[in-house]
C-alpha cells in the first residue's frame, strides 16, 4: 500500500511520517535549512502481518505544487494533514482538488499539533476539516488527532493504517509493466538507479524495458520493492531499478516512463473524459492551452472539446475531449491526470484517459464517441460487450493497445451473438448481425453498379469495397467478401468481382433460405431442431427441404443429424470452444455445455458430430482434440 501526505506548508507532514516510521524524509541540506519539504520524500513502515506500507511525503508550499502532483499519482490512500493552530489553509484546498481529480477516495484526516492548542480548538478544526474534505472528495476516511512532539494519537493512527486491507490490483496486473520515473541518480558501486510507483504489470530482474519517449532499451540489473531487495515487483509498489544499457543519467527526465517492449508506443493525442473543477476560476474554451500532469510528468497541451460541438466547458461540467500534446508521452486507458492553466497559476480539473491513441481527424464522429464511451467503462471485457451490443467490428489489438494489456492477452468470453475472425495477422470480433449487414451491402453494391455499367466483366474489388464501405467496417467487408467467393455466391476474375455463373439463374429457394438463415442467426449457439426451425421460419415442409438444400449446397449450412442443422459460423464457434477447453485439460459434455450456455441435448449432439468427423475423440466421459484440421476440412474452408 502506498500512502501520500497532502496539506498546507508547515502543517507537520514530514514530522508525522518521522513519528510513524522513524525516517526523516527531508534529506536535502536546503530542506533542513529552510524547514520545509522541497523534493519528494519516502519512508516505509513494516506492518505486523509482514506487509510494508510505503509513504510519500510531498511539498506543501504552492511553489512546489508540480512536485506534489507527481508524488500523489498512483497512490492508494492519502493523509490530509491539517494543523490544529492554523486549521484548513489554501494549500489544503488545492491538494484536495488534486486528490479529487486523480480519483483518490480513500482519505484520512490527521489533525496535527494538538499539543499547541486547547481541546476545544482541536474539535473545532476537526469539524471544519471534515467539511472541507467532504466538499471536494467523496471519502469516508477517519479523523485522527495527533502530536508528533508528544506522540499522542500516533499509535492509534499507525494501528489504523496497518489494519487496512490490501487493495486489489487484478486489472493492473493483467497489463504490461509500466513505471513513471520520479527520481534518477547514481549509486556508487551499483550505477544508474531510477525510482517510481509501478502503475501496472510485473517486473523481474533481467527483464528488458524501453525508456520512453526516447526509445532507449535498458535491462534491469537489480530491483528493490518497498525498500527491500527482490527478484520481482508488481503494480502498486514503490520500485527502484538499477539499470544497465546504453543510457546515461542525462538521458532521463522526471516523468519519463519505463515500459515492457510490447508497450513501446507513444501518444500524441489523448482522448479523455475531462472534468472541470466546480471552483475553477474560468470556463475552458475549445483549443485552450493548458498543462497536463500525468504520472510524474508534465507536458503542454491544447484541449479540443469534441462532444456535442460545445465551444467551452463550464466549471463543474464533465465532457469528452482530446488533449493535443506538444510532445509525445506514454499513457494508457484508465490512467488519471491533472490539468492546470497554461501559466500554472491554478487548477482547471482533470480526469481519466479513454484512448491514448486519439486520431487527428474524425475525433468527434458519432462512432468515435461510441468507442470512447465503451472505453470509459474501464474494463476490456465490458468495453468489448458494449461495442458488440451496437454491432461494431473491433480489432482486438486496438483494445489491448488502449489498455496496455500484456502481449498475447487472451480474448474474454464472447456473447452468443459474437463471431471472431482473423485477417491480416489480426484478430477481429463482430456480430452475426454485422456480418449479415456486410453481406447485404456487398451484394447491393454489386447489383447497383451492374445496373449502371455496361461492362459485364464485374466490378474491380477495390471499387466494390469502397461502394459497400459506407456503412461497414473494412476488415469485415474483406472477410465477408472472401466467404462469398469461397462459398460460390460470387466469383472473381482478373481482380473483378461478379456474380457466380449460376447466381443469375432464377432460384426461388433463396428467399426460403433467407428466412431460415435469419432464424439460425437469431438463435446463436442455441441451434434449434428442424421442427422449431420450420415453425419460426414459417415454411411448409417442401420449402424447408429446399431451403436446407440451398444452404448446404452453398456451404452456409451443415447437417448435424437427422433433426438438426447448424450454420458454418456457429460450428466454428463450437469448435473454437472445444479447442479452448482442451488446451487446459480433457473436457466433458458438462464443461462444453456450461461454457456455451446451451442445453445438454444440443451439447451431446454437437460433440457426437465432432467425434464422427474425427475433430474430437471421446475417452470415457471426456473428450480431447483428435485432428484440429478436421473441422475446416469438413466445412470446406
Amino acid at each position: 500500500m502506498i500512502i501520500a501526505t497532502a496539506g498546507h506548508v508547515d502543517h507537520g507532514k514530514t514530522s508525522l511520517i518521522k513519528a510513524l516510521t522513524g525516517v526523516d524524509t527531508d534529506t536535502l541540506a536546503e530542506e533542513k535549512a529552510r524547514g520545509l519539504t522541497i523534493n519528494l520524500g519516502y519512508a516505509y513502515l513494516p506492518s505486523s502481518d509482514g506487509r510494508i506500507i510505503g509513504f510519500i511525503d510531498v511539498p506543501g508550499h504552492h511553489r512546489f505544487i508540480n512536485t506534489m502532483i507527481s508524488g500523489v499519482s498512483g497512490i492508494d490512500r492519502a493523509l490530509v494533514i491539517i494543523a490544529a493552530d492554523d486549521g484548513p489553509m489554501p494549500q489544503t484546498s488545492e491538494h484536495l482538488n488534486v486528490l479529487s481529480v486523480l480519483g483518490v477516495t480513500d482519505i484520512d484526516i490527521v489533525i496535527t499539533k494538538i499539543d499547541a492548542v486547547t481541546p476545544e480548538r482541536v474539535v473545532e478544526v476537526a469539524q471544519r476539516a471534515r467539511e472541507v474534505v467532504d466538499a471536494r472528495c467523496d471519502s469516508e476516511g477517519e479523523v485522527f488527532q495527533v502530536s508528533s512532539v508528544t506522540g499522542d494519537g500516533i499509535d492509534a493512527l499507525k494501528s489504523h493504517l496497518e489494519s487496512l486491507p490490501t487493495k486489489g490490483r487484478d486489472q493492473a496486473l493483467e497489463r504490461g509493466f509500466r513505471l513513471s520515473i520520479d527520481r534518477r541518480f547514481h549509486v556508487s558501486g551499483a550505477g544508474l538507479v531510477v525510482t517510481g510507483t509501478a502503475s501496472t504489470g510485473t517486473i523481474h530482474v533481467g527483464d528488458h524495458l524501453i525508456l520512453q519517449p526516447k526509445g532507449l532499451e535498458v535491462r534491469v540489473r537489480e530491483l528493490r520493492a518497498n525498500d527491500v531487495m527482490v527478484k520481482s515487483a508488481t503494480a502498486g509498489q514503490r520500485v527502484a531499478l538499477c539499470l544497465a544499457g546504453k543510457v546515461e543519467l542525462g538521458d532521463i527526465d522526471r516523468g519519463d516512463c519505463l515500459v515492457e517492449p510490447s508497450l513501446d508506443q507513444l501518444s500524441h493525442r489523448l482522448d479523455v473524459q475531462l472534468s472541470l473543477l466546480s471552483d475553477a476560476p474560468t470556463a475552458l474554451k475549445h483549443l485552450s492551452p493548458a498543462k497536463l500532469y500525468i504520472g510524474a510528468g508534465r507536458v503542454s497541451a491544447k484541449v479540443a472539446l469534441i462532444e456535442n460541438a460545445i465551444s467551452s466547458l463550464a466549471p463543474g461540467q464533465t465532457k469528452m475531449a482530446q488533449l493535443i500534446l506538444d510532445s509525445p508521452i506514454s499513457a494508457y486507458s484508465g490512467e488519471r491526470f491533472v490539468l492546470r492553466d497554461d501559466s500554472e497559476s491554478f487548477h482547471l480539473g482533470g480526469g481519466v484517459i479513454l484512448d491514448p491513441n486519439g486520431p487527428q481527424y474524425g475525433k468527434a464522429k458519432p462512432e468515435r464517441l461510441t468507442w470512447l464511451s465503451a472505453l470509459a467503462t474501464g474494463s476490456t471485457d465490458t468495453a468489448l460487450r458494449d461495442l458488440l451490443a451496437s454491432d461494431r467490428t473491433i480489432a482486438w489489438s486496438d483494445l489491448t493497445r488502449a489498455f496496455h494489456l500484456k502481449e498475447g492477452a487472451a480474448l474474454p468470453s464472447l456473447p452468443d451473438t459474437a463471431v471472431k475472425f482473423d485477417l491480416q495477422q489480426s484478430t477481429w470480433i463482430t456480430t452475426r448481425n454485422a456480418i449479415s449487414a456486410a453481406r447485404q451491402a456487398l451484394l447491393d453494391a454489386l447489383s447497383d453498379e451492374k445496373a449502371q455499367a455496361s461492362d459485364s466483366r464485374g466490378v474491380p474489388k477495390e471499387k466494390l469495397m469502397k461502394l459497400a464501405g459506407k456503412t461497414s467496417n473494412r476488415a469485415l467487408l474483406e472477410a465477408t467478401l472472401t466467404t462469398l467467393i469461397k462459398t460460390g455466391v460470387l466469383g472473381v476474375t482478373d481482380g473483378r468481382v461478379h456474380d457466380a455463373p449460376d447466381r443469375n439463374k432464377p432460384d426461388g429457394n433463396e428467399r426460403h433460405w433467407s428466412n431460415l438463415e435469419r432464424q439460425l442467426i437469431t438463435a446463436g449457439h442455441h441451434t434449434p431442431v428442424l421442427s422449431e426451425l420450420q415453425r419460426d421460419a414459417q415454411l411448409d415442409e417442401t420449402s424447408l427441404k429446399l431451403a436446407l438444400k440451398y444452404g448446404t449446397d452453398k456451404g452456409f449450412l451443415h447437417r448435424i443429424n437427422a433433426t438438426r442443422y447448424a450454420l458454418t459460423t456457429t460450428l466454428l464457434d463450437f469448435a473454437e470452444t472445444s479447442e479452448s477447453l482442451a488446451s487446459e485439460r480433457n473436457f466433458s459434455v458438462a464443461d462444453f455445455k456450461d461454457e456455451l450456455g446451451i442445453g445438454r441435448k444440443l451439447a451431446v449432439e454437437i460433440l457426437e458430430f465432432f467425434d464422427n468427423i474425427n475433430f474430437t475423440q471421446r475417452q470415457g466421459n471426456e473428450r480431447t482434440i483428435a485432428n484440429p484440421k478436421a473441422i475446416r476440412s469438413r466445412l470446406k474452408l
